[in-house]
């Protein structure tokens, strides 16, 4: 009777609902918790994979398009100069040249090719391959005006100099103006010394400029502000970079202050004809002296440049010179290139420069030019090539 009733009240305080151990609640919790945070990880990690095998895919195709038009690229270079080796003579060819061994500045890597063609007809036919192949070029003159990278330069060289376009021809007008016809590639020095043998006068002050007659022209060489080819110049013939002649008045030239049409354009000029008027022998060499004497005075002659490396406009900016002493630019020196202490508009090298010892100079100009005074001064000289 006892152990019923016993029984019994095991009945009444009993309950029919399961109850977890709190242990187990709180590990429920967790596993709940970690299933929320992995959850949204693993989309995530597939995404990423999934997005890299795009992205992969995307770099694989870029690479193959640049990788194909590289190879497209070198095997248009290698058509292209088995072209030129075709119209050229041996002579006529190099690559790889170090252009130091063609600038004034006596500095300048490898030129890709280097060509240095004999006719009219040769220069044509190789703009014409140029632009077909799509092959980059530079004309270069006597090397002054020109600052080439350490690097070289990738493209194709074509130089107009003598032997090659300094022919020269002179008409008869009357007792005393002559006609003079000149090629491109004669030097202006050269030039000069002719015109004084033959007592012409109207070409002397350009006896001391480093340039051919072809670069002075486009140039507008002058000294002082004062075009030195102006008065005298009545016609250029050119060449197009489409390889077509045509014939340009003085007007249709277009001279400016360190530039022209010409220049715009990118023109050879392979022909120059002056008017010279008869003259005095001995007086037009007093003036070449006197021009050279003057130029000795004032500019770095013993030293390799490019020239006034930048075109400034006093009148509008004010003095070049107090600017450069107002910022310590006098005698500033990298490495062994140096604003030339007598005379700033000039960058010389000292012996031992390297092209990226100029242009550190030239870089170092033109970010106080700026920032002090808002001026974006204007490069007179050529830079070729990849400096960065």
């Amino acid at each position: 009777m006892e152990k019923q009733v016993f029984n019994n009240k095991n009945k009444r305080y009993s309950s029919n609902k399961n109850y977890t151990p709190l242990n187990d609640n709180l590990k429920a919790k967790k596993l709940n918790l970690y299933l929320k945070l992995i959850f949204p990880l693993i989309i995530l990690v597939i995404l990423f994979f999934v997005f890299s095998k795009i992205t992969r895919n995307k770099n694989k195709q870029i690479q193959n398009i640049f990788s194909k038009k590289s190879i497209d690229i070198e095997k248009n270079k290698n058509i292209f100069i088995s072209k030129c080796k075709s119209i050229l003579d041996n002579e006529e060819i190099l690559e790889n040249e170090m252009m130091k061994l063609h600038t004034t500045f006596h500095l300048g890597g490898p030129a890709k090719y280097y060509i240095k063609p004999k006719s009219i007809n040769k220069i044509i036919k190789i703009l014409q391959l140029c632009k077909e192949y799509s092959i980059e070029y530079f004309i270069l003159g006597n090397g002054s005006n020109l600052l080439v990278s350490d690097y070289g330069y990738d493209g194709l060289i074509i130089n107009i100099l003598e032997p090659n376009f300094s022919e020269l021809k002179t008409e008869k007008i009357d007792d005393t103006t002559f006609k003079v016809i000149v090629g491109g590639g004669i030097l202006m020095r050269h030039l000069a010394i002719k015109m004084c043998l033959l007592s012409l006068t109207g070409l002397e002050d350009i006896i001391d400029i480093p340039g051919t007659i072809g670069g002075g022209i486009i140039m507008n060489a002058s000294a002082g502000g004062k075009g030195l080819i102006y008065n005298s110049l009545e016609k250029v013939k050119v060449i197009t970079p489409e390889g077509e002649i045509k014939e340009l008045s003085k007007k249709e030239c277009e001279l400016r202050h360190r530039g022209s049409k010409l220049q715009d354009n990118k023109y050879i000029v392979i022909e120059a004809t002056f008017k010279m008027t008869k003259g005095n022998k001995i007086d037009i060499q007093k003036t070449m002296a006197d021009h050279t004497s003057l130029r000795y005075s004032r500019q770095p002659m013993y030293f390799p440049s490019a020239g006034c490396f930048f075109v400034w406009d006093k009148p509008k900016f004010g003095s070049l010179y107090q600017k450069y002493i107002d910022n310590n630019l006098v005698s500033y020196k990298v490495g062994d290139a140096m604003v030339y202490t007598h005379n700033i508009a000039f960058i010389v090298n000292l012996g031992d420069a390297i092209s990226k010892d100029v242009y550190e100079i030239v870089k170092h100009i033109e970010k106080i030019m700026k920032s002090k005074y808002n001026i974006d001064i204007k490069r007179e000289v050529v830079v070729l090539g990849d400096f960065t």
